[in-house]
């Protein structure tokens, strides 16, 4: 079901928060069925130093706040999977959520 929805990732700079912003778009083949605006900050200050054969690596931990979330129907589920997975990889250390959710009856 997963490969069944398309992602598309729009980032985007703040300079009112100095923060980095993602815009997500949701398809189903050509027809687009949501999308979410999410934001992404550094954790209090924290650190993390790596130590490797070039030398120490010092990177700030961060967060994402998914902003909004509107997707049709039972799609949002598989969405929201699929959003949070791309966080993890971009290395987001956790994921909160500062919307409420909108999803459309399919019937509506």
């Amino acid at each position: 079901m997963m490969q069944s929805i398309s992602m598309k990732v729009n980032p985007l700079y703040s300079d009112m928060d100095m923060s980095i912003q993602f815009h997500f778009e949701f398809s189903k083949g050509d027809c687009k069925v949501g999308e979410a605006m999410v934001s992404t900050y550094a954790m209090d200050n924290k650190v993390t130093y790596r130590k490797s054969q070039v030398g120490t690596q010092a990177s700030i931990e961060k967060c994402a706040v998914i902003d909004r979330f509107d997707v049709v129907g039972e799609l949002g589920e598989v969405s929201m999977k699929k959003l949070r997975h791309f966080m993890k990889v971009i290395g987001m250390k956790e994921v909160h959520c500062g919307y409420e959710l909108n999803r459309e009856s399919v019937g509506n």
